[in-house]
């Protein structure tokens, strides 16, 4: 078995994106022309990062680069995993998760995107407390 799928089964497992979604991702590997190429190999060991703290949420989630392209379907589920007043912040902010075009993010990363964050929101609510997003390539 191919390391990004052991991969994605653990992301499975730890609860991270249900099966149903695990198996559309397992379908798109196996489709044709989504095998990586000899560039996205090296992305093997790099990971689409994102990270929430909050009092309502605590979120990690990791997403191998080399998967990247299929995980464009998981947009919508990583956004709603934000909480909400995070969310708005961020939309205030002009970022809205749900709207990264993710093959853009990969040919940023296949023309040499330094590893490092893309996002960092850091909010404190009276009410919820602190709110923090990360988003980062590492």
């Amino acid at each position: 078995m191919s390391d990004e799928k052991s991969k994605l089964l653990q992301m499975v497992r730890d609860g991270k994106i249900s099966v149903e979604e695990g198996a559309e991702l397992l379908d798109a590997m196996d489709e044709p022309g989504t095998k990586p190429s000899g560039a996205e190999k090296e992305l093997k060991d790099r990971f689409l990062r994102v990270h929430v703290d909050s009092a309502e949420a605590k979120v990690n989630v990791n997403i191998p680069l080399s998967l990247l392209k299929v995980a464009s379907r998981l947009g919508n589920m990583i956004a709603g995993l934000i909480p909400g007043e995070a969310r708005r912040e961020m939309a205030g902010r002009g970022l809205d998760l749900s709207k990264i075009d993710f093959e853009e993010l990969m040919n940023l990363i296949n023309q040499g995107l330094e590893d490092g964050k893309l996002v960092d929101v850091d909010i404190e609510d009276p009410v919820k407390g602190r709110i923090r997003v990360e988003i980062y390539v590492e």
